[in-house]
């Protein structure tokens, strides 16, 4: 989830209704976002609010450990994936048979 300052999502949200109207020519969905609360906007595209952009308020101790297990949660995803690629592109190893063959020549 991205977190933006206030000023930032307002800046966003402008950018996309001037988009919507102006190169897709839909006015109506414009108006739409135009007439969208900031904290709805913000909500339907997964955007989290920064009310104090100074950061003076900090996370409880649950919210880190909750982002922590999110981020383990990714790395162990990833990491997957990167082994499935290397299976892939990782040349067969030879059985020592093979080996044992090709020493006999």
């Amino acid at each position: 989830m991205k977190t933006l300052t206030r000023q930032q999502l307002e800046s966003r949200k402008a950018q996309a209704e001037r988009f919507v109207r102006d190169v897709l020519g839909d006015s109506d969905r414009a108006g739409e976002i135009e007439d969208e609360s900031l904290e709805d906007y913000a909500e339907g595209r997964r955007i989290k609010i920064l009310d104090n952009p100074k950061g003076e308020t900090m996370a409880t101790k649950s919210e880190y450990l909750e982002r922590i297990r999110e981020l383990e949660g990714e790395n162990e995803e990833l990491q997957s994936q990167l082994d499935e690629i290397a299976d892939i592109v990782t040349p067969p190893e030879e059985s020592e048979e093979e080996e044992g063959d090709e020493g006999e020549e």
